[in-house]
């Protein structure tokens, strides 16, 4: 029987417009079947509070709480009951290019050490996003990272890494038992076969997509079983950077956890 994750939608797709009109996002994210939703952009400790109590209200936690700077993130969510908060990533164009070295991903885990620090003291797992541009946008490139920053976790994105030409199940074999947070998106390149993120112009020539509509090799279910077998317990937050096939955020979200519960979650 499949473990039953705490599913959280990313409101990325709304475009802004969960800032302006929070409640009616909270609402349409609660009629999709989330336990919780993440992405709004929080500035004080009074937004935060008046946003958790009304996401309550539909029976939503919020979950990686951003925030101004890092310890207000860390703060905010330690504040919401979170285990784990995102912490800045270190960019590759600050540590060596494209092709950072190993000393080059030592530099990038010593940048990280005082909000790792900030982050175990208030017993919240600090973790790094996998994203194009930073120092982690492939599975190798978060096990280069992990195993020179002690105390860092990982945000495996399996988006950004199927993006970059990796297996996100590498990231899961290699890191497994330093996931922090999981934001689970698909993609899709107009030509799979060719596609590479350093000569193609992604959303143009490649997309996020809706799970199940990409074409880049991403196995939903796999993941979900890997995660499982890892014993990870954290939240996995659904994430549609832009609705492809288009289609309005709500519905998109929809149709992304309705994808879910036929995996069984």
């Amino acid at each position: 029987m499949a473990k039953k994750f705490r599913i959280c939608c990313h409101l990325i797709q709304w475009r802004g417009e969960q800032n302006e009109n929070p409640e009616k996002i909270m609402r349409e994210v609660a009629a999709a079947g989330y336990d919780g939703l993440e992405g709004f952009k929080i500035q004080w400790a009074e937004q935060l509070v008046w946003l958790q109590s009304t996401a309550a209200r539909y029976g939503l936690r919020i979950v990686n709480a951003n925030g101004p700077d890092y310890q207000h993130r860390i703060d905010f969510n330690a504040t919401l009951g979170n285990d784990a908060a995102e912490i800045p990533g270190a960019a590759k164009k600050d540590f060596g290019g494209p092709d950072p070295s190993d000393a080059d991903y030592k530099r990038a885990g010593e940048s990280l050490a005082e909000s790792i620090a900030y982050a175990e003291e208030r017993k919240i797992k600090a973790f790094h996003h996998a994203h194009m541009g930073r120092m982690i946008e492939t599975s190798e490139d978060a096990k280069k990272l992990l195993d020179v920053t002690p105390g860092l976790c990982l945000l495996l994105d399996t988006g950004h890494i199927l993006v970059a030409g990796s297996d996100p199940m590498d990231a899961l074999k290699w890191c497994g038992d330093r996931i922090g947070h999981v934001h689970l998106k698909d993609t899709h390149a107009d030509d799979p076969a060719t596609w590479d993120y350093r000569k193609g112009k992604f959303r143009e020539d490649a997309r996020f997509a809706e799970l199940g509509a990409g074409n880049l090799g991403l196995d939903v279910g796999k993941v979900m079983a890997g995660l499982e077998d890892a014993g990870y317990d954290g939240w996995i937050s659904v994430e549609l950077d832009q609705c492809y096939p288009p289609k309005p955020p709500a519905e998109a979200a929809k149709a992304n956890r309705e994808y879910l519960r036929k995996l069984g979650y």
